[in-house]
């Protein structure tokens, strides 16, 4: 049987990139050769105004919505446009991302300066999952408010479950934005320093939990809304869920957010 992929999109206030986005996959998965035969679905999950960013979060949220109607699941950060790629079905979960991902500006157009991508072990951008691999670690953690180490700390989740970690490299643009987790001159924003002091922590002598993510999501949906195609080529049902979350950053967390000159944290995608 044909496995069905659901794509899961965080999103808030990145307006220009959501309108690049959204025609770009449509047409991308109407034409390209390779995946246009695969039955997909896209929840692009927004949140609400209020407390800082959430991305893993999120991405546990458009899990728990997609997961009956999909075999696997793609996490998209809404920044990257695939060139080519390969969305089929996986086995185990594996990163797609490759070229396009190396280097990232920290400020574009005010600062030369790049972060550079460690690919050996980098599993963020865009992420295939089987629902089975994903549900037995729990998800991501909701822990990591502001710019976070969830997808680290995801990676560390799997290899600690036994659960093998695959890499195919497609090429993707990258669009670019600030970096949230440094300034322009290459120092750390505090809440960086903050949250990958927590993910050691929790790691710390080979140890680490999964008791929170899948398990105890706590939010609600303020509006779900089809996204319409203007000029469809596919079929494929696109949907925009907005939604409140439930609790917040820990103390720590929010007086890091609170440093001068780093607000716009809490309104961003990363």
């Amino acid at each position: 049987m044909t496995k069905r992929l659901t794509i899961v999109v965080p999103y808030r206030d990145r307006v220009e990139h959501f309108d690049q986005f959204v025609p770009h996959m449509r047409a991308y998965f109407a034409r390209d050769k390779l995946d246009r035969a695969i039955p997909y679905r896209v929840l692009i999950i927004e949140q609400g105004a209020g407390e800082a960013f959430n991305r893993g979060m999120l991405k546990n949220i458009g899990f728990q919505l997609g997961r009956d109607g999909g075999d696997y699941t793609c996490f998209h950060d809404l920044d990257y446009l695939p060139l080519w790629a390969d969305y089929s079905w996986v086995a185990h979960p594996t990163r797609i991302v490759r070229y396009g991902a190396e280097e990232r500006p920290l400020a574009p157009g005010r600062s030369h300066l790049v972060m550079s991508h460690d690919l050996a072990t980098f599993f963020g951008g865009v992420v295939l999952a089987p629902n089975t691999a994903f549900a037995t670690i729990n998800g991501y953690s909701n822990r990591y408010w502001g710019w976070g180490c969830e997808d680290s700390d995801l990676r560390r989740r799997y290899l600690a479950a036994g659960i093998e970690i695959g890499v195919r490299d497609g090429t993707f643009i990258a669009l670019d934005h600030d970096h949230d987790g440094y300034t322009p001159d290459g120092a750390a924003h505090p809440i960086a320093t903050v949250n990958r002091a927590l993910l050691e922590a929790k790691w710390a002598a080979g140890g680490g939990t999964t008791d929170d993510g899948l398990s105890n999501l706590d939010f609600d949906i303020q509006r779900r809304v089809t996204i319409p195609d203007p000029a469809p080529e596919r079929e494929a049902l696109w949907e925009l869920v907005t939604v409140r979350l439930a609790g917040g950053p820990s103390a720590e967390q929010r007086e890091a957010l609170a440093a001068p000159g780093i607000q716009e944290i809490g309104g961003r995608n990363t």
